[in-house]
């Protein structure tokens, strides 16, 4: 989930032993360390031994950073001291211990200010914002050290920190699924880090854009770069790495479950030795409890190759998955990152459903909802674009105030009368630019605040439209649970069986609905505009299919003789999709041998949907509200109708309705030069 990047300060690198990597490299400076007699270059070898030590195992790391504090504290180094606190100050974060860390960071920034060391002042900022991101996941207060570790970083031309910090940066907007920002700020460190020719420093960006395609469900392009980035790490020597790109791969087999079980097992050993409280050895330790669930849950056909390191038993993977997934939690608690712990919480909630065990998943689940919300609130999403804004704002008024340095310095020559005239030409010209440039940004101002009251009113419905599809199956779940708390002797024990199977399948359909309105309002939150992509329309048919599973004594019937495929918005389809066979089902509760079917065909240019069912036939009411004769929004008028034209005018669509025997067809059309 997270990526944590910390940066080597002061010190330049040795020469020796260049040749070597990993631990040959760190096994020959320790052997050199007594027969070195300089100070300077015994302390460099110490800060050496620990940032080799880093991808390898942090407690030695830890360990070999205080015996350098120690001798640079014994030869009064200040410049020393200052980088081995911050040292201490990143494996005291790496280990999630947030207290010593913050405590050695303010110490190793308060003696680079004294000394007016930019780089280390850069270095530490950045490593504090990898602190807050990775323990407390306050990307806000993260985005703003970064932004500060980068404006000094230019300021002393230092290529390698500058491009951790812009990697740090894409991770935030990758978190915040901003992808574009993400995929611009890894381009520029990669840039940076090819022409440094830095083998690590480009193996970490290619990963970084394995993240951001991952993240955007580009998995082929994901797998490209994590590969990349997997044999650099193994060409490099770089355990910490190779084991985060395994745990990255992992990612993009996704339902390949033992592929993807295998890799991150393979890279559990290798966290194990380096750092097993890492936020990656966590994500990944709970990602190995998720692909356990799942098989559990979703390999009812067994396609899975079991033995070994899956087992053959339901009850078994369950207690893998439980045991990962407790480890996970547990681990992000002990160094006080709550954003794997509440992800890992939502999962065992899951878990814990599917066990039946109902009262410890809906407090794992409200525990993770109150953890999300504080971390990704619009508020914080609003500091980090803020952030960056300032730091825009800043760099230009920097651009001029040198400008007019400049422009002093040519005036002072020039006599009186001229320099006069021309200054009052400056004037008027900037005058006239302010004023060219305030009406431009005021038509803007009007066209956004035109869009944004648009996209409130759509909003607004949306919201009643949520209401309105929940409503029915929330009402066919509670009559079960009814039925089975106060009849309960009514069943015998196949029915009984069968009625609980019945509800299960009712909880599970009403999830998934709920899940993808959700992650649909979450995805339009700046603005609500239709995504069109090409839709198989049999995908379509096993969305509704799937939605009215758990509904009794309606028959349901999908043509599609052509296979058509249609170009429009999946989420606006779907949701119209819905409400029509919600209005069905609710049309056929008293009919015997009720039936519904959706039909797809081409004909005369156009691409049409139809749903028929066997009803009492659709009243007048409806009908003006559905073709704009009426503004009734009222729930009896027909709320659900009143929001489908709304919906189907953003996609292009038209709606008829047809008078079929006693029942109604409703006929939705799309051009076919569009579908």
């Amino acid at each position: 989930m997270k990526q944590i990047y910390f940066v080597t300060t002061l010190f330049a690198c040795l020469q020796i032993n260049a040749q070597k990597t990993g631990q040959p490299l760190v096994d020959s400076l320790i052997a050199a360390l007594p027969s070195i007699k300089n100070d300077t270059v015994k302390a460099r070898t110490y800060n050496r031994i620990f940032n080799e030590l880093t991808f390898i195992n942090i407690n030695e790391a830890m360990l070999y950073a205080n015996k350098g504090l120690v001798f640079v504290t014994r030869i009064k180094w200040e410049k020393g001291v200052s980088v081995f606190q911050d040292n201490i100050a990143k494996a005291y974060s790496d280990q999630g211990n947030y207290d010593s860390a913050i405590f050695y960071f303010d110490k190793s920034l308060a003696i680079n200010k004294k000394l007016g060391e930019k780089r280390n002042m850069a270095s530490t900022y950045n490593n504090m914002g990898a602190m807050v991101q990775n323990i407390h996941s306050d990307y806000a207060a993260a985005t703003d050290y970064y932004f500060k570790s980068f404006k000094l970083a230019e300021e002393v031309s230092d290529s390698t920190l500058m491009a951790v910090t812009l990697k740090n940066i894409s991770v935030i907007y990758n978190l915040q699924d901003n992808f574009k920002k993400a995929l611009e700020f890894a381009g520029k460190a990669l840039l940076i880090n090819q022409k440094m020719n830095n083998v690590n420093g480009v193996a970490s960006s290619l990963e970084n854009f394995g993240g951001v395609y991952a993240a955007g469900k580009k998995f082929k392009e994901a797998e490209t770069f994590y590969s990349k980035a997997l044999s650099l790490y193994e060409e490099a020597g770089n355990m910490e790495g190779v084991a985060s790109a395994l745990s990255a791969l992992a990612i993009v087999y996704r339902i390949d479950y033992r592929k993807a079980i295998e890799v991150r097992i393979r890279a559990r050993e290798l966290w194990n030795q380096v750092n097993p409280f890492s936020i990656k050895s966590i994500t990944n330790t709970g990602n190995i409890g998720i692909a356990y669930l799942d098989i559990a849950r979703y390999d009812t056909l067994h396609t899975v190759r079991y033995g070994d390191i899956i087992p053959d038993n339901k009850d078994a993977l369950l207690q893998k998955a439980e045991s990962y997934l407790t480890e996970a939690v547990r681990f992000s608690e002990q160094i006080g990152e709550p954003d794997n712990k509440s992800y890992y919480m939502a999962a065992l909630a899951e878990l814990q459903e599917f066990k039946g065990d109902y009262k410890k998943a809906y407090y794992n689940f409200k525990a993770y909802k109150e953890i999300q919300d504080s971390i990704y609130s619009q508020a914080s999403k609003n500091k980090i674009a803020a952030t960056e804004s300032q730091r825009e704002i800043d760099q230009k008024n920097s651009e001029l105030e040198i400008n007019r340095l400049s422009l002093s310095s040519q005036r002072k020559g020039i006599w009186g009368l001229l320099g006069g005239l021309l200054l009052l030409s400056v004037i008027g010209f900037l005058l006239y630019r302010q004023g060219q440039i305030r009406k431009k940004n005021n038509t803007v101002l009007v066209h956004l605040n035109r869009e944004l009251d648009d996209a409130n009113k759509l909003k607004a419905k949306f919201f009643g439209i949520l209401s309105h599809d929940l409503r029915g199956p929330i009402a066919r779940l509670v009559g079960f649970l009814d039925l089975q708390a106060n009849e309960p002797g009514m069943f015998n024990a196949e029915q009984a069986a069968r009625h609980q199977k019945k509800i299960s399948r009712s909880a599970q359909a009403l999830l998934e609905s709920m899940e993808a309105m959700l992650l649909w309002s979450k995805g339009q939150m700046e603005n609500f505009k239709p995504e069109v992509k090409r839709l198989p329309v049999d995908d379509l048919f096993v969305y509704i299919a799937k939605s009215f599973a758990s509904v009794d004594g309606v028959r349901f019937n999908f043509l599609n003789h052509q296979n058509l495929l249609i170009n429009t918005d999946e989420n606006y389809l779907q949701t119209i999709m819905y409400n029509l066979t919600s209005n069905a089902v609710k049309a056929l509760s008293e009919i015997a041998r009720a039936e519904i079917e959706w039909k797809a065909w081409k004909e005369n240019g156009h691409i049409h949907l139809s749903i028929t069912d066997n009803g009492t036939g659709i009243g007048s009411e409806q009908v003006k509200v559905l073709f704009g004769e009426s503004n009734t929004t009222g729930a009896s008028s027909g709320l659900g109708l009143q929001i489908i034209k709304e919906l189907a005018k953003a996609i292009r669509c038209s709606i008829s309705i047809e008078p079929v025997g006693s029942g109604t067809r409703f006929v939705l059309s799309f051009l076919e030069n569009t579908a």
